[in-house]
């Protein structure tokens, strides 16, 4: 199972209520889809700066980097989010940011995102671009983490954000329990310069979970704090370059939809048994 990649996805505008999906061609024959507030006012693709200032933006949270994210923020930004949250002006910001990340942990991995332009019934575009994104929103402290499945409507112009507004779809907290994961490598064919974790806990992030193997046996191992109860993984070469390959019914996988992985059920601390790469039991 691959980690979805940000991309843009113009298929998605519906979800953002701006009305039925269409494709339009205003006067000045700009391609257009979508519209908003009418049928002759439209959307066409914005620019990659603007979804970079956003990502940006993103980023920059799990370093708790206050300063770096208000550089990227105009003087009188406006923030909305779920529960009534509205955060006015950049010192309102800074303020909000501090206490959160001094209390949290926080990443926002983003799963897709488009930068759209607004395009008048006249065809003149504006000139700030709106980006639409669905990301998830994972805070953690005292051994829990909170994961939100949320989706943003954010401006962007002159490469600072103005606005933004934030709906959340889902919330989840789980207890986090500290587990060791090891993988035999000795009877791998093959070259490799990196063995990778990769599973829901970490969104198949590719090779953000790196393995060790320390005392040059073949066996790779790496230890994380991971959501209690049933978790789906596998073992993967030099991020998604290669990867374990199971057939459905395997007896210590979970087929879900189309994917095979190797599944685990945490309740406390613990270590798994070292398995052999792409097999449920230790190499012979």
């Amino acid at each position: 199972m691959n980690k979805l990649k940000i991309f843009t996805l113009l298929t998605m505008i519906p979800l953002f209520s701006f009305g039925q999906q269409t494709e339009t061609t205003p006067t000045n024959t700009v391609k257009t889809v979508g519209f908003v507030g009418g049928s002759q006012n439209c959307w066409s693709l914005g620019s990659q700066e603007s979804m970079n200032t956003w990502l940006k933006w993103c980023d920059l949270h799990s370093k708790k980097d206050v300063s770096g994210i208000l550089d990227l923020a105009f003087d009188s930004i406006r923030i909305e989010g779920p529960n009534n949250l509205t955060i006015t002006g950049k010192e309102n910001l800074k303020v909000f940011l501090t206490e959160w990340f001094e209390n949290y942990d926080v990443i926002v991995d983003q799963k897709w995102g488009a930068p759209l332009n607004f395009v008048d019934e006249n065809g003149k575009g504006d000139d700030g671009n709106w980006i639409m994104s669905g990301h998830k929103l994972k805070s953690s402290k005292d051994g829990e983490m909170t994961i939100e499945d949320n989706h943003a409507n954010v401006y962007v112009k002159d490469g600072k954000v103005r606005f933004f507004k934030v709906y959340n779809h889902s919330k989840t907290t789980s207890k986090m329990t500290r587990t060791t994961f090891s993988v035999d490598m000795s009877s791998y064919i093959g070259k490799f310069d990196n063995v990778c974790l990769n599973g829901t806990f970490n969104d198949w992030c590719g090779s953000c979970n790196t393995m060790t193997d320390a005392n040059n046996d073949g066996v790779y191992e790496i230890t994380l704090d991971v959501p209690s109860g049933e978790i789906e993984y596998k073992f993967t070469i030099d991020g998604w370059a290669g990867q374990e390959s199971f057939e459905a019914g395997t007896p210590c996988t979970k087929t879900t939809q189309e994917f095979t992985n190797r599944v685990a059920n945490i309740e406390s601390e613990t270590s798994l048994p070292t398995v052999c790469f792409n097999t449920c039991a230790a190499c012979e």
